[in-house]
């Protein structure tokens, strides 16, 4: 069994991993927990993210593009920078006015879901080439309805800050939820 199936766990907060059950909210409101980690056609490991500019026009996302579209909520997220060949460098990327995201998403008919990325924002970009697609409170809904351009709503206005040991505990992830 591979090991991303075999940590299948719920966590009510904190740092999130592929394989992790988390709440997504799907349409009418309505809350699910799911799998996080898209099946792979070809039954290789599940994809934890989409391409939002490819997805609507891929065998494996198409069909969830068109009518399985979820928001996965997130006090923020984190990203990895490298450093050199052998080093990363974690950062805590939180909404600059703190409180909550909406990470545009898909799922699966199984109860399993992806986030979608698009090109970072400019305050990402030094980090990482690509974020999750973070929908406006206002669009979030609109991409639950079938909204064609996500990436219009995405908003930037992130905090990128270094996780160190001496630092503050990052924000958990996932741990608000208010749709």
């Amino acid at each position: 069994m591979p090991e991303y199936a075999a940590r299948m766990t719920i966590k009510a907060g904190g740092e999130i991993f592929p394989g992790d059950m988390e709440p997504v909210v799907i349409g009418g409101n309505e809350t699910r927990y799911m799998t996080w980690g898209f099946p792979d056609l070809a039954g290789k490991r599940p994809h934890i993210n989409a391409r939002s500019e490819t997805a609507a026009t891929s065998k494996t996302f198409g069909g969830a593009m068109a009518d399985r579209r979820c928001l996965v909520p997130a006090s923020g997220y984190f990203e990895w920078k490298p450093i050199d060949k052998r080093r990363k460098e974690k950062y805590s990327i939180t909404p600059a006015g703190g409180g909550l995201m909406y990470m545009a998403g898909i799922y699966s008919p199984g109860g399993r879901f992806a986030i979608l990325t698009c090109d970072a924002a400019p305050e990402i970009f030094a980090i990482h080439d690509r974020m999750p697609v973070i929908l406006s409170k206002d669009r979030a809904a609109g991409w639950l309805n079938g909204a064609p351009d996500i990436q219009l709503g995405a908003i930037s206005g992130l905090i990128a800050a270094p996780v160190t040991a001496a630092a503050e505990p990052p924000p958990p992830q996932m741990s608000l939820f208010d749709c």
